[in-house]
């Protein structure tokens, strides 16, 4: 199993007697419970108390006293499942948001229901690497609801609820790329002072104005690169850069690898074809999308092969 998943302990998917009282208690591991519906279930820690009236997670730490009082009325059902992960050894590492929160409710996104239900599914079955599958599935799970946990701006952007000036403001700089619009000049269009724009952009975003204008010229750079159609100074020219020399600097602080490196990633006749279509309401970014996550392949195929 691979050594940076969470370690599985049980999991576990219960209906709960109405009226339950269960704790104060403390365990000696993690543990993530999924509540599918709303109730009048209520989750005591840490001198808090979270009604579990819509679908979310409850995540406890280890050591820590907590009480489920659970709804009185009718009967309860959660999934849950305990584990370790040396991820969470770090208090102010990368998972810290998570091992902050408490309660997280889920948006419009359903990946966490998902991703339980089918761990669950994997548990019960117990079919080839299903303890590996198990620990892939919690560690996707967990990564997905620490970026939930790191403010209100990625439950905002999944549920579509931004405000309406930095929906107008997201709309207008998708429009306007090859313009070299400013965010002064988006600032203004919204109605607020720069410096409120700016505030409210980065909390609901999750990142700040001239960021995402760049992010968005970068990608659509890369949508014309994927087509193939336009050479690298016809697009820097399409997007509003002063020249060839600017793009190619801008690209490469953006993505860490250089433009030229990404259009050779696209000779593939396979990203020579696409086709043009209308956007897909359901799905959150634009088609004809290739994202280079690593630049470098590790040849492990490759050096397993010469061994024989």
């Amino acid at each position: 199993m691979h050594s940076e998943w969470p370690y599985i302990h049980l999991a576990g998917d219960l209906l709960v007697r109405a009226g339950l009282t269960l704790g104060p208690r403390a365990i000696t591991d993690y543990e993530l419970v999924y509540f599918q519906g709303g109730s009048d279930t209520v989750y005591e820690t840490r001198g808090r108390a979270y009604t579990l009236d819509r679908p979310g997670f409850v995540f406890t730490r280890p050591g820590e006293r907590h009480r489920y009082r659970f709804d009185p009325v009718k009967h309860v059902r959660h999934a849950f499942v305990h584990f370790d992960w040396a991820s969470f050894e770090e208090p102010d590492g990368p998972m810290a948001p998570l091992l902050r929160a408490d309660w997280l409710p889920i948006g419009a996104d359903r990946f966490g229901e998902a991703a339980m239900k089918r761990l669950l599914a994997v548990a019960n079955e117990q079919g080839p690497r299903w303890e590996a599958r198990m620990a892939a599935l919690l560690a996707a799970l967990l990564e997905e609801l620490c970026h939930a946990a790191a403010g209100p701006a990625a439950d905002a952007r999944e549920a579509g609820m931004l405000p309406l000036p930095i929906v107008r403001a997201l709309a207008y700089m998708d429009d306007h790329l090859g313009e070299g619009v400013t965010v002064e000049a988006i600032a203004r269009r919204s109605g607020w002072s720069h410096a409120h724009f700016t505030r409210v952009f980065a909390a609901c975003v999750g990142m700040s104005p001239k960021r995402a204008l760049m992010e968005r010229r970068v990608a659509r750079a890369e949508q014309l690169m994927l087509e193939g159609r336009l050479a690298i100074k016809e697009i820097a020219y399409e997007l509003g850069f002063a020249d060839v020399h600017h793009f190619s600097r801008a690209y490469k602080a953006a993505r860490g690898y250089t433009a030229t490196a990404y259009i050779a990633k696209c000779q593939d006749p396979l990203f020579r074809n696409t086709a043009s279509a209308a956007a897909d309401p359901d799905t959150p970014y634009p088609l004809n999308r290739y994202v280079i996550v690593n630049e470098e392949i590790k040849n492990i195929h490759r050096s397993s092969v010469s061994r024989h």
